[in-house]
């Protein structure tokens, strides 16, 4: 009967204690009291509840010395509960996965997962020592020694809550586990039990009240931990390393002793999910998070309905746990290597440990190499070296992880095809340092990482040769020739045969899954996506120099593999893109009221002049007077005709896209991301939109290479008639170059532009590319009059000095071949329309002025010139002028110009050209698009009209219709031609 009674007992104290852990939950989940008074009850049941469990604990393991066994055996049974509560979280918030909670589950010690969990541990390990030495010691000894240690802890970190932070807590409830196994085993008087119980009735109350009514204490160690920049404990009365508290939870336990000293290890271990439910950071976050959102506002029925859930839950594990897992013999087998209990045997554990690294060393020291390969990709961006590393281990680690182990699964792949260790490891090595070399080129000339888009213009290599450099090329080489050489040196010497059978084909299997999970890595809502953001991937898309000094340059190129293009509008479908061509329509009707010609009878030339900006534009920069304006000609001409400054998506390159822009009608700046619309956008079309469709013979000319940014495929798929370009079937005529400049000239452009201009008796179109000043820009002409007469702060340097020159240089003759070719066209009989334009600025001077001169370094120069025949015919000399105008909006401008009637898409491009300010990419932040008006300052989306509003919204529904839509605007008739 009486053994009945205690089991009882013992069972009524243990669900007291496992609801004293469960209802911690409340303070993250629903109940945060408003008063003071009511956080200390709180703080105060907290804190004598987690030295209760200590105590008991103590008392439980105090009676015989025990092996590293228990230890481990607990770490196990939380280890498990772990891995279930984690994956209940993770389904339930995905958006919470952390890769830092995933190695906490194993590792909950060293990454702080539970004070409380990691204070058992730490106490059961140290078990057998403590219980030799307190058995060395008298009971005097024991509890002036205890006390002595209770004090000086007190005195220590009362002042701050660094003790009941992180791990460092759970070393320190060794101590009333220590206090629980010297009471479970000494005699005590039942007159001081009764004294110390006094006490307790006396003190308990007085703590609380005085926690309430003297807050903030102020004392002398105050003021030190304030000098100290450390917070002060206001609770430190209450606080678990209060001596007050040890007293209280002793006393209790001296109470109790009889009831609690042979409570069963297995009855007890049933705190250890209770402890994992109730304390765990991210159990916080479920309860906080989920729950509250499902149940808000929670009833106290609903608060008692989950305590007793996880109650249950606790009950479940602990059975199983003890049943079933303890009797398996591989558990069984895996405790048995922890039987013992003194230093020697911990010697034994650890050399068992480094037997186990040792085994695995080639795997381990080559993921820990893969490391070094990726940390290696970040410095493509940051300049400082130990501002990076720091950055990187203190921010970023997880991403250097995570690019880790993609190199380390392209490993596995080559190397199970291999079977060659140091063949295989020098695959990934070259694929991620080669990311970071071509970043660090890249971002030296257009400030962009590389992108996976443009592995295709690996076939165009003898152009970007002279692109990076020679003696970048020379570095190179000789790297590769180096690798090669300790490859082989390795291989003969150091051969590494990794001891493998079955598995291998399986990691091969798994690494190719990890090697195509990148494709997911951007689709929101899915496993792989989260799983990305667990290991802190923090794709910038708007901002790709960012991004990859967040991410690493290995990390950066697979986030860019698929990338989301444009945001959903919330309005799209058939029927909503419908309404928007209908109206437009309208408006389309309303606008040719006043235009006269039709678009197909013109010539329409879009002539994209590669780089061509004014260089007395450059910031800083001064040009003598002494030598001619390198566009004398342009810039009267651009007195008496359409001109201005045109917005550029890109700086040192992108040339694709603003081609994109003036062609379709479509803004870089609406899309999501930076992508490359003629990779990504375009392709994903049979057909596309653009001007040339409205004319019955559209060509393109270019005298280079015809295979970069897909021109080819994307021609075809614009359905142009011709694009003729070297190498092609049409040839190009006139080939000739300037001094020792290898691209063939602007006038060789305008020859073959006039041929073509010629070739066809009605109307045209034709897209005009030239490349004569394209990067980079050497030493070509001589005499070059310009080097003598050009200076400014940022082209103090001579490399830069000089590039400037021969760059001023090369733009004076653009300026020359436009004037021949101008006077050309005046003499043709049939209306012709020339919209010139630069593309980008050059990338010559230094990256950083970027930050300095956002607008300036974007804007280019663009003129609309209309020839004698077309003036003599309705066009007009010059419309409203435009400072500052969209690429965008130039086949509205140049429709204007020619007095053309409209279409309704290109009635709603007049619309945004007329009503909008110019619309382009965000210049000083990472999201969205920027409005930019004529005084060249941002405008705020915020302060557009109702109206304008609006008319943006349908521009951006119609672009997501052919971006990332479904087309449903192609099936329309009337709305693109």
């Amino acid at each position: 009967m009486k053994s009945v009674l205690k089991k009882t007992i013992q069972w009524i104290l243990l669900i007291v204690l496992l609801l004293g852990i469960l209802i911690q939950t409340l303070g993250f989940w629903n109940y945060n009291p408003p008063t003071v008074a009511g956080r200390t009850k709180i703080g105060l049941m907290i804190g004598l509840v987690e030295l209760a469990v200590m105590v008991w604990y103590g008392m439980s393991y105090g009676n015989k010395e025990y092996s590293f066994k228990e230890s481990v055996k607990s770490w196990l049974e939380g280890v498990i509960t772990l891995v279930i509560f984690y994956l209940v979280f993770v389904i339930s918030l995905p958006q919470f996965f952390s890769a830092w909670n995933l190695w906490g589950i194993f590792f909950p010690v060293l990454t702080s997962t539970s004070a409380l969990f990691s204070g058992i541990i730490i106490s059961l390990f140290f078990q057998p020592f403590i219980f030799r030495l307190q058995n060395k010691l008298s009971t005097k000894q024991n509890v002036l020694l205890l006390t002595t240690i209770t004090i000086l802890i007190f005195t220590l970190s009362a002042g701050n809550s660094l003790l009941t932070s992180y791990s460092i807590f759970g070393l320190y409830l060794v101590l009333p586990f220590a206090w629980g196994m010297l009471i479970s085993k000494i005699t005590v008087s039942k007159k001081l039990i009764a004294g110390l119980t006094v006490a307790t009735v006396i003190l308990l109350p007085a703590v609380y009240y005085f926690t309430i009514q003297l807050i903030p204490i102020q004392t002398p160690q105050a003021v030190v931990f304030t000098q100290m920049n450390m917070s002060w404990n206001t609770s430190l009365l209450m606080s678990p390393s209060s001596p007050l508290m040890i007293l209280f939870v002793v006393t209790g336990g001296l109470l109790f002793r009889k009831w609690l000293v042979d409570v069963s290890h297995s009855a007890l271990s049933l705190l250890i999910p209770a402890i994992i439910f109730g304390t765990t950071a991210y159990g916080m976050t479920l309860w906080k998070e989920k729950l509250q959102l499902l149940l808000a506002p929670v009833s106290k029925k609903v608060t008692f309905l989950l305590i007793l859930s996880l109650l249950i839950a606790s009950f479940i594990i602990n059975f199983i746990f003890n049943r079933f897992v303890l009797s398996n013999k591989h558990v069984q087998n895996f405790l048995n290597k922890f039987t013992g209990t003194d230093l020697n045997d911990l010697l034994n554990l650890l050399n068992s440990g480094l037997n186990f690294l040792k085994k695995h060393r080639p795997i381990i020291c080559l993921f820990a190499y893969f490391m070094v390969v990726s940390i290696i990709g970040f410095f493509t961006f940051k300049s400082n070296v130990n501002v990076t590393l720091t950055y990187i281990f203190t921010n970023r680690l997880g991403t250097v992880i995570l690019s880790s182990i993609f190199l380390l699964a392209c490993f596995e792949v080559f190397y199970v095809l291999t079977k060659r260790f140091w063949v295989a490891a020098s695959i990934p090595t070259i694929l991620g340092l080669g990311i970071a070399i071509a970043n660090g080129i890249k971002m030296s000339l257009r400030e962009e990482p590389v992108y996976p888009t443009e592995i295709g213009e690996i076939v165009n290599w003898k152009t970007l040769i002279p692109m990076m450099g020679t003696n970048n090329l020379i570095y190179i080489l000789i790297g590769l020739a180096v690798l090669i050489a300790i490859i082989v040196f390795l291989e003969k010497k150091f051969p590494i045969t990794l001891k493998r059978k079955k598995s291998s084909w399986v990691k091969l299997v798994i690494s190719l899954l990890v090697l195509i999970t990148p494709l997911w890595f951007n689709d929101e809502n899915s496993p792989i996506y989260y799983i990305s953001k667990g290991f802190d991937n923090s794709p910038n898309f708007r901002n790709p120099p960012d991004s990859t000094g967040a991410n690493g340059s290995i990390l950066t190129f697979l986030d860019f593999i698929k990338v989301p293009i444009m945001d959903k509008p919330a309005n799209y479908s058939e029927s909503s893109i419908k309404k928007v061509v209908e109206k437009y329509q309208n408006e389309a009707v309303s606008i040719n009221k006043t235009r006269k010609n039709k678009l197909s009878d013109q010539t329409l030339v879009f002539n994209l002049s590669e780089s061509f900006v004014d260089p007395k534009e450059f910031p800083s920069v001064k040009i003598s007077n002494d030598v001619r304006d390198p566009i004398k000609y342009i810039r009267k001409l651009m007195t008496t005709t359409t001109s201005g400054h045109m917005l550029s998506a890109g700086y040192g390159g992108g040339t694709g896209n603003m081609e994109y822009e003036s062609l379709t009608g479509f803004n870089m700046g609406v899309f999501s991301t930076a992508i490359t619309p003629y990779t990504q956008v375009t392709s994903r079309y049979k057909f596309y939109p653009t001007i040339g469709m409205d004319f019955k013979y559209s060509s393109a000319l270019h005298p280079f290479n015809g295979t970069f940014y897909g021109r080819i495929d994307n021609y075809r798929r614009f359905k142009f008639n011709k694009f003729a370009y070297l190498g092609s079937k049409y040839k190009i005529y006139d080939k000739k170059t300037i001094g020792t400049n290898p691209y063939l000239s602007d006038e060789t452009a305008y020859q073959n532009g006039l041929r073509q201009i010629n070739s066809q008796k009605d109307g045209q179109f034709i897209n005009l590319i030239s490349m004569q000043n394209h990067i980079p820009y050497g030493d070509y002409y001589s005499p070059n009059e310009y080097k003598e007469n050009v200076s400014g702060s940022l082209i103090s340097d001579e490399n830069t000095k000089n590039s400037f020159a021969a760059y001023t240089k090369g733009i004076e003759y653009t300026d020359k071949a436009v004037k021949k070719f101008i006077k050309q066209i005046d003499k043709i009989n049939k209306p012709i329309t020339l919209v010139f334009y630069g593309d980008h600025y050059p990338a010559i001077i230094d990256q950083t002025q970027l930050n300095k001169y956002p607008v300036k370094l974007h804007a280019t120069n663009y003129f609309i010139y209309s020839n004698k025949y077309a003036r003599e015919h309705g066009a007009k000399s010059k419309i409203k002028p435009n400072k500052y105008v969209s690429t965008a909006s130039f086949i509205p401008m140049a429709l204007e110009q020619t007095n053309s009637k409209v279409t309704a898409y290109q009635a709603l491009l007049t619309k945004i050209y007329q009503e909008l300010p110019a619309i382009t990419i965000n210049y000083s932040g990472d999201d969205g698009f920027e409005l930019i008006d004529q005084n060249g300052k941002q405008v705020s989306e915020k302060k557009l009209t109702k109206k304008q509003k609006e008319l943006l919204k349908d521009y951006q529904l119609i672009q997501y219709d052919m971006s990332a839509g479904k087309g449903y605007s192609l099936k329309l008739k009337g709305f693109y031609k």
